[in-house]
This record gives structure tokens, C-alpha cells and sequence, in this order.
């Protein structure tokens, strides 16, 4: 039983984590009644949860039929990315300072990573992940900038999710993460924007890659 007060975040929450254990699957159907049993809740918490994630492109209503986990093409995907690495990289420059006073945390996030990684513990991962991007531009002041970047950040990760052992080495999880550490100690803004952006395009070219070629297996 849910508490009462968190409905519709509990509700986003089991979702997102039906997709991360892959029991729910691109192009699977979601049904609002099936959860109401499963979770013991009203159907009003559930439409809300399905209103914002709708929003977040993760699923996807289509009329007369019902209410599906949206598949994602490889140009989408491509976007996806890109358009995270503009906003965030435009998030960390804003946060050079808090970041200088955040690198013993953001390297021990790193580390982390790279254990999570090498043990294949891929939701771990994910976690430490969302931990190190979030402290990353937790320094930005623009409340709109900060809120897409972490829209766009939750489709990211779960495409990583699916994706990362066939785009990345764990080592190569590491370096690249310890690559952005270094360019902060720069304090050059430019540049700066430039690696994050770079990051998150590479990324977002290799898994657009695998979509294409529908190499999923």
C-alpha cells in the first residue's frame, strides 16, 4: 500500500522501475486498471503519473487503444542527447565554483561508477550516474534550465541503461567521467561547455547507431 501523500511520485517511480528490470518493454502496453490492483491505489494518482511522463516522452497515448512505453528512434535518440549536453553543459558552466568545492564527491561518484560498472550492476550505474550529473549543475541558479536539463536526463538514462554494455568499456565509463573533473579545474567556461556537450553526443551517436541497425541483442 502506497502512502497517501506520494501517489502519483510512487506511481512514476514502480514505472520507471518496470522499465529499468525490463518488465516493461518499448512498445508495451500500460494499463492504468492493472496498477490500480497491483499497487492498491485509485486510478487518479496513476493518470497523473501517466499525464507527466507522457510529457516526458518516456510513454506515449495513442487514442482508442490505451496508453503504451513509447519506442524511441535513432534519430530521437540522437536529439535526445544532444539537446541534454546543450542544457547541461550550459548548467555546469553556471556551477564552476560550487563544483571546484565538489571534486573529492564527484571523484568517489566516478569511482563508483566504475565498480557498479565492472560487476554489471547496471541500475547501480544508473543511480551513481544521475548522482554525479545532478551535483554537476546543482550550482545553476536558472529553475528552467535545471528543470529540462533533468527532463532530458531521465530519457537519457534509461536509454543508457539499455544500452551501455555494447557502447562502453567500464574503464571507458571512467574516463570519460574523470575527463570531465579535469575541465572544471580550468575554470574555462568555454571549454567546459564543449566537453559536456561532447560527452553526451557521443553517447547519443553510438546508441543511435545500434537503432538503426536494430542491434539490441
Amino acid at each position: 500500500m502506497l502512502e497517501r501523500d506520494t501517489y502519483k511520485d510512487k506511481v512514476k517511480k514502480y514505472i520507471i522501475d518496470l522499465i529499468l528490470n525490463q518488465k516493461l518493454l518499448p512498445g508495451d502496453q500500460i494499463k492504468e486498471k492493472d496498477l490500480s490492483q497491483t499497487l492498491g491505489i485509485s486510478r487518479a494518482p496513476i493518470r497523473e503519473a501517466f499525464k507527466e511522463l507522457i510529457a516526458e516522452q518516456i510513454l506515449e497515448y495513442i487514442p482508442f487503444k490505451g496508453t503504451y512505453l513509447k519506442k524511441i528512434s535513432s534519430k530521437k535518440a540522437l536529439n535526445i542527447y544532444i539537446t541534454r549536453g546543450l542544457l547541461e553543459g550550459y548548467a555546469v558552466a553556471e556551477s564552476i565554483t560550487y563544483n571546484l568545492k565538489n571534486q573529492d564527491k564527484l571523484k568517489y561518484l566516478v569511482d563508483e561508477m566504475y565498480a557498479s560498472a565492472k560487476r554489471q550492476d547496471n541500475i547501480q550505474l544508473i543511480e551513481l550516474g544521475d548522482q554525479f550529473h545532478n551535483l554537476l549543475f546543482k550550482g545553476c541558479s536558472n529553475n528552467i534550465i535545471l528543470s529540462e536539463t533533468k527532463r532530458f536526463g531521465l530519457l537519457c538514462h534509461l536509454l543508457f541503461f539499455s544500452f551501455w554494455p555494447k557502447i562502453y568499456t567500464p574503464s571507458q565509463i571512467r574516463d570519460r567521467h574523470r575527463k570531465i573533473i579535469e575541465v572544471l579545474k580550468s575554470k574555462d567556461r568555454a571549454n567546459i561547455e564543449s566537453v559536456i556537450r561532447d560527452h553526451y553526443f557521443e553517447t547519443g551517436k553510438r546508441i543511435a547507431i545500434i537503432i538503426e541497425r536494430g542491434d539490441y541483442e
